[in-house]
């Protein structure tokens, strides 16, 4: 089997991705014995490739492209968008006001090339990137994913995303959960409209004079206590209004105010962090343009373009500094749930922390799955390797459930430690076939690295004495672990699956041999 035949099937992946996606999540829910989510977790990510060019500047459009444009054109001339006139008699599109408007308009959905440049997660500007929307569930596996052009926004291809969840899994009446980057009026109004809640993150930076006012006035606010000392602290605020560009993009909802001194102590930090920062670009006279976020934010220039820092600006330093530990969230339930008026609780307060599942999900697929950087330019062989890893994650992360529920709980790093553990040699013994189990070379020091050599010592010890993870996992899924040499028969009984003759060794092995 060569190399092409691996890319090949790339394109049946891509065919039946749906197909394939729902069939899994058929599967997950008769394991979870669940019908359905009630909280959906949203976030969005990029990832880069090892090429210099862009699929605009290689001329490569989508390969779907040509399709996904004739039906915007059918449904323009559908809607009157389009008329006759529009079109010569072989129905090709000419030159004029509504065509060239139409073009405008299908360049800004994003749709004709897929690898471009844009907002990179991982600082990779000079590369091409590929935008993946992933969505999933309370307990981190994946329910579904959209991928998106590199340079493609991510407020305006939610809707999207939501749309065709909405139509492949009739989702209603779910809480979509999500940060402050998704966070817009016209999304929220867009949520509520697909008959779905909403929980995310608000900046408090830009409250309006009155909400600001009410956050830090002590009064109205809950606290948190923990082993008799307060901690935190949170006030709700009703019929709060997410104010959009336009009037009808309002959205009345419940504004969650929180103060937490361990956010606190931490925000006060960075603050430090960036004064020395801009201190040391001022002795170096370093230019800075003016900025919203970041150190630049606190840099003080003469110019309202690029220009050399003068200093800091003491202003905006004490807002932020008077900002540190505060944090908002705004929620609303969805439109046709009966306790649509009911406060948020503090499992919905959680439900928020838990975001960080989602961004664990793409740790895990970039890190251990091979997600990036990607090697194919394809866009039919991008989306389907973005499905491999995807189906991987979700995968992993049933393991993960399962162990939970039986009491032996792993971490990812730990299960796939474990997995890369479990490599047999298959050796000839007379005329038969057997297996040999034998261990690969390790880099003990793998997320270990800040340890000492006594703590390093203490902790692979530790880690000696604990249950075999293998046969943990094993155990967890319905198996038992082979032992150290096994002939074909008893490997397949291991294994779960019929391997009654050589024939069902697949011919890489027994070129091996």
């Amino acid at each position: 089997m060569g190399l092409d035949s691996y890319y090949n099937s790339y394109d049946y992946l891509f065919e039946h991705k749906d197909s394939i996606m729902k069939f899994f999540n058929r599967s997950i829910n008769n394991q979870l014995g669940k019908t359905k989510a009630t909280l959906i977790f949203y976030d969005v990510t990029n990832v880069y490739f090892e090429t210099a060019l862009t699929d605009l500047e290689c001329g490569r459009q989508q390969m779907d492209f040509q399709d996904r444009l004739q039906e915007e054109v059918q449904l323009a001339y559908e809607s009157g968008e389009l008329d006759a006139a529009c079109f010569d008699k072989e129905g090709r599109l000419v030159p004029g006001q509504k065509t060239d408007d139409f073009i405008k308009k299908i360049q800004a959905q994003k749709i004709e090339y897929l690898r471009m440049r844009g907002p990179s997660k991982e600082h990779r500007f000079d590369l091409p990137l590929t935008s993946i929307a992933l969505v999933i569930n309370e307990e981190g596996i994946p329910i579904d994913f959209y991928v998106y052009a590199g340079n493609a926004s991510e407020f305006k291809t939610m809707a999207a995303s939501i749309e065709s969840l909405k139509q492949k899994y009739n989702v209603k009446e779910s809480i979509v959960v999500a940060d402050r980057g998704l966070n817009s009026a016209a999304n929220l109004k867009m949520l509520q409209s697909n008959d779905l809640g909403f929980l995310m993150a608000q900046k408090v930076s830009n409250l309006d004079q009155k909400t600001t006012k009410a956050m830090f006035d002590p009064e109205g606010y809950v606290p948190i206590i923990r082993q008799g000392e307060e901690v935190a602290r949170f006030k709700v605020v009703k019929d709060w209004t997410k104010k959009g560009k336009r009037k009808a993009e309002d959205t009345k909802c419940t504004l969650v105010l929180t103060f937490d001194k361990k956010r606190q102590k931490r925000d006060l930090a960075v603050l430090e962090v960036w004064k020395q920062l801009v201190l040391k670009k001022q002795a170096q006279g370093i230019k800075v343009k003016p900025k919203s976020s970041g150190w630049a934010s606190i840099a003080k220039t003469s110019e309202k373009t690029e220009a050399r820092i003068e200093g800091i600006d003491e202003e905006t330093f004490e807002a932020k500094r008077r900002l540190a530990g505060y944090a908002a969230l705004v929620y609303k339930n969805a439109p046709n749930c009966q306790d649509n008026d009911a406060v948020p609780d503090g499992r919905l307060a959680a439900a928020y922390h838990e975001l960080n599942q989602i961004e664990s999900c793409f740790r895990i697929m970039k890190s251990h799955l091979g997600l990036r950087p990607m090697y194919v330019r394809n866009s039919n062989h991008i989306k389907g390797h973005i499905l491999i890893c995807v189906i991987a994650l979700g995968i992993l992360k049933l393991l993960q459930w399962k162990l939970n529920k039986s009491g032996t709980p792993l971490t990812i790093s730990e299960i796939i430690r474990a997995l890369n553990s479990a490599t047999t040699v298959p050796i000839k013994s007379g005329d038969e076939l057997m297996f040999l189990q034998c261990s690969r070379p390790q880099n003990i020091r793998k997320g270990l690295e800040r340890l000492s050599q006594e703590e390093l010592k203490a902790e692979l010890a530790k880690r000696r004495k604990q249950p075999n993870q293998l046969e943990i996992l094993f155990k967890t899924v319905g198996l038992v672990p082979p032992a150290r040499l096994v002939n074909l028969k008893e490997m397949g009984r291991c294994l779960g699956v019929r391997l009654t003759t050589e024939e069902a060794i697949p011919e890489l092995i027994k070129d091996m041999l």
